[in-house]
C-alpha cells in the first residue's frame, strides 16, 4: 500500500475529521481545509500527492479547485466527493482532472482503496519522470564525454585549442570564448578566441603566480569574471596533475545567464582539454627526439617546415607575429680546412648549442646545410628577433672552442631575421628578407672594419673610431661622416619622437646623450604625452636620456623618459649621441669635435646600443 501526503477539503467539520482520521490511521500524512480558498493557500505552501475534495462547497466549488490545483501541479492526483448521485457532476469532475469520484456516505475501506490507487498512480508517474530525467541527463553526459574524447584524440596543440573553444561555446550556449595555455615558463599565453569577445581587452599573458590569479587557478573550479556582471561571463581553470596548464573564458550566453549546469559542463571540457594539452606536449617531446641531427642536435629541415606551416596558420588566424632567423657560417669551408675536421665539428656543435641556450622551448632550430641553420621564434616581433640575434652572438663568442679557433682565424657568423606579417606572409618571402639581412650584416661596417672585436665596454673607443678618418666608409655603406651643422642632433631627436608617436605600440629603444644638461634636450618637448603605467609592458619604445643635470630651467620629468644622470663624465661631456632601434627602423648619430657620424646600418647600431648598455649598466632587453 502506497503512502503519501493528502489534502482533504470539505466545508463540514464532521467529514473533515472522518476522512482525516481514516487516512491517518492508514499511514498517510493528512492535512485538512474548510474551503477551496484555504486549500489553495495550503497547496502554495506545501507539496501534496493527492487532493480529496468535496464538490459542492460555499464560494469556489471543488471542480474549480481541482482545475486550479492541477494547473499549478499537473502531477497532483485528485478525487472528488459529493453527497449527490449526479452523473453531470461526475463528468465535470473527470474533465477537471479527477481520477476518481465518490459519493457520500463513504465506506472507510472504499476511501482507502481509492486513495491507494491514486497514490500508486502518482508514485508510478514520479518514477517515470525521474527515469526520464535521468535518461536525459545520461544522454547529455554521454554527448558531453563524446565531445571531450574528440579533444583527447588530437595531439596537435592548435587543433586542441580550436576544438576546446568550439565545444565550450556549444555546451554552455556561449557566444564568446577564449583560451590561455601555459608556455614553457608556466606563463598563460592567449592561444585562441572566438565569437563575441573583445580581443583588445583580453590580456595576452597571465602570470599564474600573481595573487589575483593564483588562488582561483589552484582551486580548479569555475569562478566569476571580475569584468562582467554575475552570470554574464566566467572563467574555468585547466588543471592536470595539480598543475594549472590553462584558463578558459566563457561569455555572453545566448539565452539567459550562466548557472551551475553551464559551470559543470565547462569544467568537464576544461578537464579533457588539460589532459589533451599535457599529452600533446609529451608527444611533441617524443617526436622531437627522433627528428634531430645526430651531430649538432638541431632539427631536420622537414620537421622545421612542418612546424613553420603550423605557425603560419596560428599567426594568420589569431593575428600573431613570429620571426624567422637565418644563421650562416660564412667561412665554413675555410674553417674545415685550416682548423681540421674534428675542431670544425666541435665549433659547429658548440655554436648550435650556444644558440639553443638562448632559444626558448617553443623555438625551433633546424639544420639546412653544414653552414646554414634556421631558427623559428614563435610569438616574437622583429625587435625581439634582433635581441635574439644579439644574445645568440654573445653566447657563441663565449664558447671555448670558438675562442680557441679565433686565435688563428675568425669565425664569420652572420645572422638575419624577418618577421610575419611585417616582412611577408609566406615562407619564401620571410626567407628572402632574412637572407637579405644576412647580406646586410656581411656588408656592415661592423664586419668590414672588425669593429666588434672591441670589448663589451668599449663604447667610447668605438664612437671615436667611427668619428675619425681611421675608419674608412665605403660609398655603398648606409653610413656617413660630415661636419656638424649644429642642427642635425636636435632634428634627429625630434624625428625619433615623431617615429615613436606614429606607432606607440611598437617595441624599441631610444638612447639620447646630451652634454649640456637633460632639461634642455629637444627630445622632451617633441615626445608625445604618455602614461608610464600604460607603456610599462612590452609594446612600447623605452626612452633613456643620458647627461648632466640642469641645462636650463627646471623641467618636470617626462612620463615616457628615464633620466640617467652622468654628472662629471668627461667622455659624455665632449660628445652627443642618439641611438634608436625599433621594429621599423635603426638609426645612430654620434657627434664630437665639430664632426658627426650617422648611420642606418642595423648591426652597427645594435653593437653601439649593446656597448652603451654594458658601459653604463643600462637595462638590456
Amino acid at each position: 500500500m502506497a503512502t503519501g501526503r493528502i489534502l482533504v477539503v470539505d466545508d463540514e467539520k464532521f467529514f473533515q475529521d472522518l476522512f482525516r482520521d481514516a487516512l491517518a490511521e492508514a499511514g498517510h500524512a493528512t492535512r485538512i481545509a474548510a474551503s477551496a480558498e484555504e486549500a489553495l493557500d495550503r497547496l502554495g505552501e506545501e507539496r501534496f500527492d493527492l487532493l480529496v475534495t468535496d464538490v459542492v462547497m460555499p464560494g469556489q466549488d471543488g471542480i474549480a479547485l481541482v482545475r486550479e490545483a492541477r494547473r499549478r501541479d499537473p502531477d497532483l492526483e485528485a478525487v472528488a466527493i459529493t453527497g449527490h448521485e449526479d452523473v453531470r457532476l461526475a463528468v465535470q469532475a473527470m474533465k477537471a482532472g479527477c481520477a476518481d469520484f465518490l459519493t457520500k456516505p463513504i465506506e472507510r475501506e472504499e476511501l482507502l482503496r481509492v486513495a491507494d490507487r491514486a497514490l500508486s498512480r502518482a508514485s508510478l508517474r514520479r518514477e517515470h519522470s525521474q527515469l526520464l530525467t535521468e535518461n536525459l541527463e545520461f544522454a547529455k553526459a554521454q554527448a558531453l564525454y563524446r565531445q571531450g574524447l574528440q579533444i583527447l584524440a588530437s595531439l596537435d596543440g592548435e587543433r586542441i585549442v580550436d576544438l576546446a573553444l568550439s565545444i565550450l561555446a556549444r555546451v554552455t550556449d556561449a557566444q564568446g570564448a577564449a583560451l590561455w595555455v601555459a608556455d614553457e615558463k608556466g606563463q598563460l599565453q592567449l592561444r585562441g578566441y572566438r565569437g563575441l569577445v573583445d580581443r583588445a581587452s583580453l590580456p595576452v599573458r597571465i602570470d599564474p603566480r600573481d595573487p589575483a590569479w593564483a588562488e582561483p587557478l589552484q582551486a580548479g573550479a569555475p569562478f566569476q569574471a571580475s569584468f562582467a556582471e554575475p552570470g554574464e561571463a566566467f572563467l574555468v581553470p585547466l588543471v592536470a596533475d595539480d598543475e594549472p596548464v590553462g584558463l578558459a573564458l566563457v561569455s555572453d550566453r545566448a539565452r539567459g545567464r550562466f548557472g551551475d549546469d553551464e559551470h559543470a559542463a565547462a569544467l568537464t571540457v576544461a578537464d579533457f582539454t588539460a589532459i589533451a594539452v599535457k599529452n600533446a606536449r609529451r608527444f611533441q617531446a617524443l617526436e622531437r627526439v627522433g627528428l634531430r641531427d645526430r651531430e649538432t642536435g638541431a632539427y631536420n629541415l622537414a620537421y622545421f617546415v612542418d612546424y613553420a606551416g603550423k605557425e603560419f596558420y596560428k599567426a594568420r588566424r589569431y593575428g600573431r607575429a613570429f620571426s624567422l632567423v637565418v644563421l650562416s657560417v660564412d667561412n665554413a669551408e675555410q674553417l674545415r680546412k685550416e682548423a681540421g675536421r674534428d675542431e670544425y665539428r666541435r665549433v659547429i656543435r658548440d655554436l648550435v648549442s650556444a644558440t639553443s641556450r638562448v632559444a626558448r622551448d617553443a623555438d625551433i632550430l633546424a639544420k639546412v646545410s653544414e653552414s646554414e641553420y634556421y631558427v623559428l621564434l614563435p610569438e616574437t616581433d622583429y625587435f625581439g628577433a634582433l635581441m635574439f640575434l644579439r644574445r645568440a652572438t654573445e653566447e657563441v663568442r663565449k664558447e671555448e672552442s670558438v675562442r680557441r679557433v679565433e686565435e688563428r682565424l675568425p669565425v664569420l657568423l652572420s645572422m638575419g631575421a624577418a618577421t610575419f606579417p611585417k616582412d611577408g606572409e609566406d615562407f619564401d618571402e620571410l626567407l628572402h628578407w632574412a637572407r637579405g639581412r644576412v647580406q646586410e650584416q656581411r656588408g656592415s661596417l661592423l664586419r668590414r672594419l672588425h669593429l666588434d672585436d672591441l670589448g663589451r665596454n668599449a663604447f667610447w673607443e668605438l664612437a671615436d673610431l667611427l668619428l675619425s678618418d681611421r675608419a674608412p666608409i665605403p660609398e655603398t655603406s648606409p653610413s656617413a661622416r660630415l661636419d656638424d651643422d649644429g642642427e642635425l642632433f636636435a632634428a634627429a631627436q625630434r624625428e625619433a619622437a615623431r617615429e615613436i608617436a606614429r606607432d606607440p605600440r611598437a617595441r624599441g629603444l631610444l638612447y639620447v646623450g646630451v652634454k649640456d644638461g637633460l632639461a634642455g634636450a629637444p627630445l622632451r618637448d617633441a615626445l608625445p604625452p604618455g602614461d608610464p603605467a600604460a607603456r610599462a609592458g612590452d609594446g612600447s619604445v623605452r626612452v633613456y636620456l643620458l647627461g648632466p643635470r640642469g641645462g636650463g630651467e627646471d623641467a618636470p620629468p617626462h612620463p615616457l623618459v628615464t633620466e640617467v644622470y652622468l654628472d662629471g663624465d668627461q667622455r659624455l661631456a665632449g660628445h652627443e649621441l642618439l641611438l634608436f632601434m625599433s621594429e621599423h627602423s635603426a638609426y645612430g648619430l654620434l657627434s664630437a669635435g665639430g664632426r658627426t657620424f650617422h648611420t642606418s646600418d642595423v648591426p652597427l647600431v645594435d653593437a653601439l646600443v649593446s656597448k652603451l648598455q654594458a658601459l653604463y649598466d643600462l637595462q638590456p632587453l
